[in-house]
């Protein structure tokens, strides 16, 4: 398991992406003395049952981020990053992407008529802002008119989240328990939207002081695609897509996800499984959420 690990004040914070994690990555590296590594189940479990480590995450309303980690991989996995300026000087990304680009090829409406970053950034960034540098495109509202938003939708409607194409897909849950699905041993969950107040209250915690202002960090860049016009039926697949999320991190569903017509709504819901002795079931002491059908 990737974590950020400080010894100094026995904090482990274990990353989820896109839910806050570089502002937690920055805090832990240079307020607690963490470093990133590879933590394995048995040390984990001594370090926070019996060394009393704290083990820490922060998690994120399930529909937002779903927008931000789309909006992320959906540039990860650009044809740009075959070849041309942004991979010139990076080995490593251009070889990641020529071994996982096969996970897009199911989806081949995402890239058509965007061979290049060029072409890609004319859909979303201003014609002045472009014209000074690429990077300010990062810093103002998109102008896309639906072209990548009606893309956005394919991509929902054609997705059924058992194989994410990039791990910023990922469900959240699927961070916090080992490959058997046994939990993580974790102490607290914060929530990413209320990030710095989490962080300055764990540095209290710990004796750690924080300048103010010194703790967002990250990559804050506008998102590339329209929300705005993604439509209610959409978001209540995303929902449905992320029910596991909303229901065992007890996240407020949107308005749009639980007032739906009976066949569109999303609801959490526990099965008691029951245990026979016998013929007779007497006893019910497991719970289970059941995955959703589509």
């Amino acid at each position: 398991m990737l974590a950020s690990v400080s010894d100094t004040h026995k904090l482990i914070y274990r990353n989820i992406p896109k839910s806050s994690s570089s502002t937690a990555r920055h805090a832990m590296k240079d307020f607690f003395d963490g470093n990133d590594r590879r933590v394995k189940h048995d040390e984990l479990e001594l370090a926070v049952h019996q060394l009393d480590y704290a083990l820490i995450s922060f998690v994120r309303d399930p529909l937002n981020r779903f927008y931000s980690s789309f909006d992320e991989s959906f540039f990860r996995l650009g044809p740009w990053m075959g070849s041309g300026p942004i991979v010139a000087d990076k080995p490593r990304v251009k070889k990641w992407y020529f071994e996982n680009k096969y996970k897009v090829e199911k989806y081949p409406y995402l890239y058509e008529g965007l061979p290049t970053i060029g072409h890609f950034r004319k859909v979303y960034c201003p014609p002045d802002e472009l014209s000074i540098s690429p990077l300010a495109c990062n810093d103002v509202p998109s102008i896309e008119n639906g072209t990548l938003a009606h893309r956005f939708e394919r991509f929902v409607r054609d997705y059924d989240g058992r194989e994410p194409f990039d791990v910023h897909l990922y469900l959240q849950v699927s961070s916090l328990v080992w490959v058997t699905g046994n939990p993580l041993p974790i102490t607290k969950l914060y929530n990413s939207t209320e990030a710095d107040k989490g962080w300055l209250d764990i540095a209290h915690e710990k004796g750690v002081h924080i300048p103010d202002g010194q703790l967002t960090h990250g990559r804050r860049i506008t998102r590339r695609f329209n929300v705005s016009k993604v439509s209610d039926a959409t978001k209540r697949k995303i929902c449905r897509l992320m029910a596991l999320d909303y229901c065992c991190l007890n996240f407020e569903l949107p308005e749009v996800c639980r007032t739906a017509d009976d066949d569109e709504a999303v609801f959490c819901a526990l099965d008691k499984i029951p245990k026979r002795e016998g013929d007779k079931i007497d006893i019910f002491d497991e719970l289970v959420i059941q995955q959703w059908n589509f």
